[in-house]
């Protein structure tokens, strides 16, 4: 056999093996809602995190509509808010390590105004080194990481999203 044989049956071994294996890009497989409909509500629609909500519901072709008397689920985002604190100190009393928080509080109800989901509080806590000779590049790490971290909380909030069925799909059981 010659190199490029050899290298083309690695290649596919290799390939076999991790989809054997059940691995799958972050983003793929399963990863969908199956309604088609949904209303948010927030305090500040242009937030960031109800920016990103909006572009995973897109691209699961849900529909983000403008009134909940036309959505299948409201998805009401209660509260978000964000937290920066000092994570560890040195030896000096200097701060060596910032901790970052974000948390949203959030609800969905379906159309009736029933709650399908209760009041849920998601968070994601980031820890990172503190330069303060180096200012600017820290604030700017920070920023990232908050958006890292605002990513994060769509996600999970999209994960819960997922666990609700379409009722006009739904088929009753027969009772029994």
């Amino acid at each position: 056999m010659n190199k490029n044989a050899i290298s083309l049956s690695l290649i596919a071994v290799l390939l076999l093996a991790t989809t054997a294996c059940g691995w799958h890009l972050r983003g793929t497989a399963g990863n969908t809602v199956s309604f088609k409909r949904i209303h948010i509500s927030a305090a500040n629609l242009h937030s960031d995190l109800v920016r990103q909500l909006q572009r995973q519901l897109e691209a699961s072709d849900v529909e983000v509509v403008e009134s909940a008397t036309d959505a299948i689920y409201s998805l009401v985002i209660v509260k978000e808010d964000s937290k920066r604190r000092t994570a560890t100190v040195s030896a000096s009393a200097r701060v060596s390590e910032r901790s970052l928080t974000e948390w949203a509080e959030f609800l969905v109800l379906n159309r009736e105004g029933g709650s399908v989901i209760p009041l849920t509080k998601v968070t994601v806590e980031r820890v990172f080194e503190y330069d303060e000779n180096n200012v600017l590049a820290t604030n700017d790490e920070a920023q990232m990481l908050k958006r890292e971290m605002r990513s994060e909380l769509a996600r999970q909030i999209y994960n819960r999203l997922r666990q609700l069925n379409d009722p006009a799909k739904a088929v009753d059981a027969p009772p029994g």
